[in-house]
């Protein structure tokens, strides 16, 4: 829904998961029913063109690609920010729905995690592999202070041969239990 402009992201939630009728929503939005109808097409366009692809989710193809959701792990789970700046492309992208900011590049994103992340030392963090929609994903799990590791945020990366190019990180723990992570990482 980010990649959607305000009036057809309404339009959107209103017609196809509100099942409201395209007058209503006209009458909601102060427009007409002719105008709904077309931000609701446009919306359903876009949404099409931003959704990933079986053709353009492909395996890892060299050692390098393949290791470096096991160097993220590493990286985060030793509070390395340099190890963490260092796994990103130069144009990479991090995103936390529903928050409206986008941080971009290693080093905008290193300093996000060192400044406004909960984690302050190593251990802090651990993380746990699975999969969303053929892609890299892993369950973060912070250390509260009764020394415990809870849910905390779900990351799903692009990896390319030139490192992290992209992550999606959500904060909603209730996707642990749909991507069969525990509510505790493994010792």
């Amino acid at each position: 829904l980010q990649h959607l402009p305000a009036r057809q992201r309404a339009v959107l939630v209103l017609r196809d998961v509100l099942q409201w009728k395209a007058s209503e929503v006209a009458t909601a939005l102060g427009t007409t029913t002719t105008a709904v109808n077309s931000l609701l097409q446009r919306a359903r366009t876009q949404l099409e063109l931003a959704t990933p692809s079986a053709d353009t989710l492909v395996e890892p193809e060299t050692p390098e690609e393949r290791d470096l959701p096991a160097r993220y792990v590493a990286a985060f789970e030793n509070y390395d920010i340099d190890g963490i700046v260092e796994l990103f492309t130069k144009d990479a992208v991090w995103e936390m729905p529903p928050f409206e900011g986008w941080y971009r590049g290693g080093t905008a994103i290193g300093t996000l995690v060192s400044e406004k992340c909960p984690a302050k030392a190593r251990g802090d963090m651990r993380l746990v592999p699975t999969v969303a929609n053929g892609q890299p994903a892993l369950g973060l799990y912070m250390r509260g202070e009764d020394g415990v590791h809870r849910p905390f945020q779900l990351h799903v990366l692009d990896v390319t041969a030139d490192g992290v190019s992209h992550v999606v990180c959500f904060f909603d723990i209730d996707l642990f239990e749909k991507f069969g992570l525990p509510e505790t990482p493994p010792a």
